[in-house]
């Protein structure tokens, strides 16, 4: 029997990609699998508002994933893979009995922009006994949950370098900053690889984007204004003992925060940048770089 069960969407691809990446022997992964006809979609919203928890529970995952929920362990981990009203069914379905945790690894305006529904649900599940830990301080301290260190996969990928400086995601509300930044590395002799990704036909697998990393002598981190905690970047780089260059101030604040592996934009002229790009990476401390890798993570976390 397993001492912990993680459940996950595999459909959130990011996540899925760390998850996969345990391997612990006292830990047992769960894909929420969920059924595709439009017929159970619809009457798992409907049973789901009438509060009939075990007719919605059964239209909405696969017999597969039913059936290995009933084998789950006592102790659960939800990688922030379910809506709220989500959870108060599988709070009734799975058993008090069980200990219910729930790590957000986004901030929680991903769910919604309405605070005080947001902390009303937060509530609800804390009063019978959910667990919530978040990486992001602000919403630690906004929701009163618990922070926890971030983290990350480590995949043991050996590329030759190509470029200088990499950068992908979505440009969001960052557009400017991020066409700027790269305008400014190129004015400098810099070569740059920057992905915007705007569409499914920019979409780039997260295997790809480690090994595009590899290939990189420094990952390019920017983050949006609403994100107070460190993005996976930063654990990319400390995983493939890249440089780094963010605008997250805060990372000096972080114990693998080293100057000649990180450097922080203040400002438009991107002062010692050049210093910082001849300067050799710092090798740091296996001991710490494994603190941010998914098993040893939850052995920290989840296991004691």
């Amino acid at each position: 029997m397993p001492k912990l069960s993680i459940l996950y969407r595999s459909k959130f691809r990011a996540a899925a990609f760390v998850v996969e990446g345990v391997n612990l022997q006292d830990v047992q992964v769960i894909a929420l699998e969920l059924k595709k006809d439009r017929l159970s979609y619809a009457l798992y919203g409907i049973f789901l508002a009438l509060h009939l928890y075990g007719l919605a529970y059964y239209f909405r995952y696969t017999d597969k994933t039913r059936e290995a929920l009933r084998n789950s362990a006592d102790k659960i981990l939800f990688w922030d893979c379910c809506y709220f009203e989500e959870y108060r069914m599988l709070n009734r379905m799975l058993g008090t009995e069980k200990a219910r945790n729930v790590f957000f690894w986004n901030p929680l305006s991903r769910w919604s922009s309405d605070r005080k529904y947001l902390k009303k649900q937060l509530d609800y599940l804390k009063a019978r006994g959910f667990a919530f830990f978040t990486f992001d301080p602000a919403d630690a301290e906004k929701y009163a949950i618990s922070r926890i260190r971030n983290v990350n996969r480590k995949l043991p990928v050996q590329e030759d370098v190509k470029w200088d400086f990499y950068f992908i995601g979505a440009p969001k509300d960052r557009r400017a900053f991020i066409e700027n930044l790269e305008k400014r590395l190129k004015a400098k002799g810099f070569t740059t690889n920057f992905k915007l990704v705007e569409s499914k036909a920019d979409y780039v697998s997260n295997y790809d984007n480690i090994k595009l990393s590899a290939q990189s002598k420094c990952i390019v981190d920017v983050m949006s204004p609403e994100q107070q905690g460190l993005t996976l970047r930063p654990f990319d780089a400390l995983f493939l003992e890249k440089k780094l260059i963010t605008n997250c101030a805060s990372v000096k604040k972080f114990d693998f925060y080293d100057p000649a592996n990180i450097y922080v934009i203040e400002g438009d002229d991107l002062i010692g940048l050049d210093e910082f790009m001849a300067t050799p990476y710092k090798k740091l401390d296996e001991t710490l770089v494994c603190r941010y890798e998914v098993n040893q993570w939850i052995r920290e976390n989840f296991l004691n």
